[in-house]
């Protein structure tokens, strides 16, 4: 998302997709309240594939001195200076041309003065930085809803949907949500797409298991997520669903552990823990950045978590020790 500095009053101001600038409060974006400006002055839109300025105003906009002609839209760039009505006014300079994009702003703007720019989301963020969390936000594919989740060992399970406006505070900074609001036609075709759910998990663990090496197998194609130390807690939880499996569970009740219980299988504490499991859905968000269903990779709920998906194996040295026997999830 795009952002200017006012020069007048010292500020930087964040771009909607269609910004306006002008006197009539209640009707604009960014309000001027100077005689000489008009209701509505003039706007600043993204249009698909660059940011350009448009004048509306009666008393005249200006770009980098040249005068705008009525209803005239020009192509901006980066360090432009922006005039409404008057030349003698200190005006705007165009600092960040980013395409309209979910982020998270500072409303400290002396962070943008120390070139700490705002937090552009994509898919799966921790915050402040993937070594010392806070918290995770993240996005749900299918519905395009972003949400929070809190990175604490006293609250097992706090996600929740994140609203547009809302104000976080990251590492004692308060930063506002805001979302683009781009609007048009949004196709998705789930059929093109890969899920979660259709993967085979493969896990590859050391014979003294120190080490968990994890691949994906969709038909012929192979992802090798590589060695982490949380591709074994991910199958300690495969571990757990088989042992339900084997007792005869429904396939609801299966694979539920306790979290303070899956902690001190893996000799973790609960906060330490909750980082491994943040860090491995920043990891399958960011390798399988087309894939549906990831809200099945771990399910949570009452202090309890489980790995969701159906197909598994586990290969301790050569030999293969658990496999998954029930049929493939199906997903409509």
């Amino acid at each position: 998302m795009s952002y200017i500095y006012d020069i007048e009053i010292q500020a930087y101001i964040p771009l909607a997709a269609h910004h306006t600038f002008g006197r009539l409060a209640s009707g604009v974006d960014t309000h001027i309240d100077k005689p000489y400006i008009s209701k509505l002055h003039a706007a600043i839109e993204w249009n698909g594939s660059q940011w350009r300025i448009k004048n509306l105003g009666l008393n005249g906009s200006w770009l980098n001195g040249k005068e705008l002609l009525p209803n005239e839209s020009t192509e901006l760039a980066v360090n432009d200076i922006i005039h409404l009505a008057k030349l003698s006014d200190p005006g705007f300079q165009v600092i960040d041309l980013t395409p309209p994009t979910d982020m998270l702003w500072p409303l400290d703007t002396r962070q943008l003065a120390k070139e700490s720019l705002p937090i552009y989301l994509s898919r799966y963020h921790l915050l402040p930085d993937n070594q010392t969390p806070e918290l995770a936000v993240y996005r749900d594919e299918e519905t395009q809803i972003w949400h929070i989740e809190a990175i604490t060992a006293d609250m097992e399970h706090t996600s929740r949907a994140l609203e547009d406006g809302e104000v976080l505070q990251i590492n004692n900074m308060p930063w506002q949500f805001m979302r683009a609001k781009v609007y048009g036609p949004t196709e998705i075709h789930l059929d093109k797409v890969q899920k979660l759910t259709n993967m085979d998990f493969v896990f590859n663990l050391s014979l003294d298991e120190e080490t968990t090496q994890l691949e994906l197998q969709h038909g012929e194609h192979t992802i090798d997520l590589g060695v982490r130390s949380h591709h074994y807690l991910l199958a300690q939880l495969v571990r757990h669903h088989a042992e339900d499996i084997k007792r005869g569970l429904d396939s609801k009740s299966q694979g539920w552990v306790y979290t303070d219980q899956l902690a001190h299988e893996l000799g973790l504490d609960v906060t330490h823990l909750n980082i491994h499991i943040f860090r491995l859905r920043k990891q399958f968000s960011d390798s399988l950045p087309n894939t549906l269903n990831m809200q099945y990779l771990l399910e949570r709920r009452g202090g309890k978590i489980r790995f969701g998906c159906n197909n598994y194996k586990i290969y301790k040295g050569a030999s293969l020790i658990t496999e998954s026997v029930v049929p493939q999830r199906i997903d409509y």
